[in-house]
């Protein structure tokens, strides 16, 4: 008696068999193992904890056998085409900037929870390429995030604890300062002013500005169509020369595009520019771009010029998702707005109550005998 496919049978004496393959030898055949027991189940499970021992053997043979750095060229080389380029492009940066030269030596099997929190503890005191002090929490951040994805690839387990990162806090122009910025861009009243406005009432990033054209702008339907964004990145082909290129991708992620509504005072200042040619990009009015950075220093000397703190383009898109919160936007509404992939980032992000309207909610709490 036997169960098909399993190499498992009842043998004459009433004990069962079950064969399995130890190894494959030189000559291409199998040699072949047993083990026995009083039925089916027992000497299955037998058989099972054996062939585990044997790809546990196997597995570490081979992780003796390489460097971290060939796992990390191996993941490396399967992202290049499975995310978008600007992200393969920042994957390459912190590999070769960051892991490849302090860990890329190390033996897979010799890596430990004390070598990667040491590591991770360096790169904030001085990890910075020119050694002039730490990394960033953000950059820290992003280096922890790509190290646990090729130690999954490698299929190694190593728990290691994090040093405490700090929350960045979000910054928003006062309604005074967006006001006199407000006044300004109108003002100048050109299509780069007027981006500005554009990320100040539809919560856009600097990329998606830029690579913006007529044909994303729906007057009709009173809709931007957000489905690009520009970026520059390291030319990987020309590493040598540490060259960069401007690219126009699908945006950060498959949440990023989306329809966001224009309300009635984006549009009547959006009606003055409107270009018949959809091929058009919305900020230069012709069928070239500006890059981000370009476009950054001309929103950076407008701000100097009405002399307000120096704010970054993102600070807009913050300032954006503030006021839709104090008008009383839903999170969910917002989020989707905002292209955000969880409702969450946008209740961590920005539902944060000021006093006045703690003040305000609680004034509406009345005894209950009246």
């Amino acid at each position: 008696m036997s169960r098909k496919g399993e190499n498992i049978f009842l043998r004459k004496d009433g004990r069962w068999e079950a064969r399995y393959i130890k190894e494959r030898l030189m000559n291409g055949k199998y040699k072949y193992g047993y083990v026995y027991g009083k039925n089916y189940l027992e000497v299955k499970n037998k058989r099972n904890e054996i062939l585990l021992n044997l790809e546990k053997i196997k597995k570490d043979k081979k992780i003796s056998k390489y460097t971290f750095l060939y796992y990390i060229n191996n993941w490396l080389n399967s992202m290049k085409f499975m995310v978008k380029k600007s992200t393969y492009a920042h994957y390459y940066r912190i590999v070769t900037n960051h892991i490849i030269p302090d860990l890329g030596d190390i033996k897979l099997v010799d890596l430990s929870s004390e070598i990667i929190e040491n590591y991770i503890n360096q790169k904030f005191e001085m990890g910075r390429c020119d050694g002039k002090g730490g990394l960033s929490d953000k950059t820290v951040r992003d280096i922890i995030v790509v190290l646990r994805q090729i130690l999954s690839y490698a299929d190694i387990h190593i728990s290691f604890r994090l040093p405490k990162l700090k929350k960045k806090s979000i910054k928003i122009l006062t309604k005074k300062e967006q006001k006199r910025l407000e006044i300004e861009v109108l003002e100048i009243n050109t299509t780069y002013s007027i981006g500005i406005l554009m990320s100040l009432y539809t919560g856009m990033r600097l990329g998606e500005i830029c690579a913006l054209r007529w044909k994303d702008i729906n007057m009709k339907k009173k809709v931007i169509n957000v489905n690009k964004t520009m970026v520059r990145i390291q030319d990987i082909e020309n590493t040598s020369n540490k060259k960069t290129k401007v690219i126009i991708d699908n945006p950060k992620t498959e949440y990023s595009k989306r329809e966001i509504p224009i309300n009635r005072f984006l549009y009547s200042v959006l009606k003055e520019f409107y270009s018949q040619n959809s091929n058009e990009y919305f900020l230069t009015g012709t069928e070239k771009y500006i890059e981000p950075r370009v476009y950054y220093s001309k929103y950076k000397k407008i701000i100097e010029k009405i002399g307000i703190e120096n704010y970054g383009f993102h600070t807009l898109r913050h300032t954006f998702a503030t006021r839709c919160i104090e008008i009383g936007m839903d999170p969910k509404t917002l989020s989707e707005i905002l292209g955000h992939s969880d409702v969450k980032v946008t209740l961590s992000l920005y539902v944060h109550p000021t006093n006045k309207l703690k003040d305000k909610y609680m004034e509406k709490l009345n005894p209950t005998y009246q």
